[in-house]
Formats: structure tokens, sequence, C-alpha cells
């Protein structure tokens, strides 16, 4: 079984704000990336560099990248070594550079922590889980900026900046007090319609373990069968 009582609606709530932040929630997005990761995960039981292949992706670079990656920690928030290693495959197998590559692995720590810890313990922890590996430049986006941070005049830094984008995402589930989805886009306003609210939603419904911006019809039901799978126990390796 699951080492977390609510494993499953907490990915749900992950995949369904991810979806609920999309302007068109139909639209090919990094949203839609994040659940064909995680239904491909589902489907496998481990990570499938073949599989992904096969599937088709939006996001190209930068900060929507790291919102596919969030299904690794979600599925296995225990298995640090695990996420660390298959967010990294993935994301090298992008053609990600090394710095958004880690930063990748760092925005899968920290959904697998949220869905425990608080954001600043999880910043804490994310942090001290890289202070080997990651660059310095790296270990100071991951932290909490300050509440009268205004976003909108860090708005191009966190369109291409992915260390920036996790640092403004994680930051703002921390001043929402993790109330959910629907008060992290109305926090972030305008900075919320790109692939940075797509990240901060899905960072807030793992941390509040419920979506509370509805998402119906057949999305719904491919995230609740995707969440379904990938709260069993997992497999022993990727591939």
């Amino acid at each position: 079984m699951s080492e977390l009582a609510d494993h499953g609606p907490r990915i749900a709530a992950a995949l369904r704000g991810s979806i609920a932040a999309q302007p068109q929630r139909d639209a090919v997005g990094a949203a839609h990336d994040m659940l064909a990761v995680a239904e491909s995960l589902a489907e496998h039981g481990c990570l499938s560099l073949e599989d992904l292949r096969q599937r088709e992706f939006a996001a190209g670079s930068g900060p929507a990248l790291l919102v596919g990656v969030l299904p690794f920690g979600l599925t296995t928030p225990f298995d640090r070594p695990r996420i660390r290693r298959d967010a990294y495959r993935c994301a090298a197998a992008t053609g990600a550079d090394e710095g958004t590559t880690l930063v990748c692995v760092a925005a899968a720590l920290v959904v697998a922590d949220l869905m425990r810890f608080d954001p600043m313990t999880t910043a804490v922890r994310v942090r001290q889980s890289l202070l080997e590996d990651a660059p310095m430049a790296l270990l100071d986006r991951i932290s909490l900026l300050d509440p009268q941070t205004e976003l909108a005049g860090i708005e191009i830094d966190i369109d291409v900046d992915p260390g920036a984008a996790l640092q403004a995402a994680l930051s703002v589930v921390h001043w929402t007090g993790g109330t959910g989805v629907a008060a992290v886009l109305a926090r972030l306003g305008e900075a919320g319609r790109g692939d940075v609210g797509t990240l901060a939603a899905a960072l807030a419904g793992a941390a509040a373990g419920e979506c509370d911006v509805p998402v119906e019809g057949p999305l719904a039901d491919r995230i609740d069968s995707a969440a379904e799978a990938l709260s069993r126990p997992p497999a022993g390796s990727s591939r």
C-alpha cells in the first residue's frame, strides 16, 4: 500500500490543478504534457523513455519542462534517488541543458515534499538534497520570496528562467497558506496565465490534497484513472 493515506487524491489534485490553470483546457500545453507523463508511468509502472518518445508533447524548453516532470515526484514521494534519476533522465531526453535539467529534478523533489511538508520545510529539504550537485545559482532559487514581491516585476525572468519559475511557484503556495489552487491563481494574476501558473497550481493541488477549481469531462476521467494507478505500489526500477 502507499505510505500516504491520501496519495491518490493528492496526485489527482496536482494534475487537476495544472489543467485548471490552462486558459483553454482542451488546448495542448504543459499541463497536458504532465498528464501524458503520468499516464505513461501508470501504464508501464516506471519511466519508459521509449514510450514517452511516442507521445506528442508541447513543452519545448524552460519553465514548461518543470511541469512535465512532476509525476515522478508525485508517484514515489519517499524514493528520492528514484525521483532524481527519473526526472533527470526525462528532462535530459528532451534536449534540455544541464541547468534546466537540474531545476527539473528540484521541481520533482519539491512536489514530492509538498505532499507531506509545508513550503518552507520543503525548500530546506530540497536545497539540502541538492547541496552537493547543484550550482549556487540554483540553490539560491530554492528559497521563498518575500510576500511583498510583485511578480509582475519579474515576469520576464519567470517566463524564461526555470529556476525563477520554480521559486515563484513555491513562494505563491507559501503566501496563500496552502489553501488551494484557486487562491494561488488569484494571487498570481496575469503571471498565472502561463507555465508558471500551471506549475504553481500543480504544486498547490499536491499541497492541499484537493483542487478547488472544477475540472470535468474526459480529462477528469483520465486524471482519476492515472492517479489511481500511480498510487499503487510502484515497480522496482525504470527502464
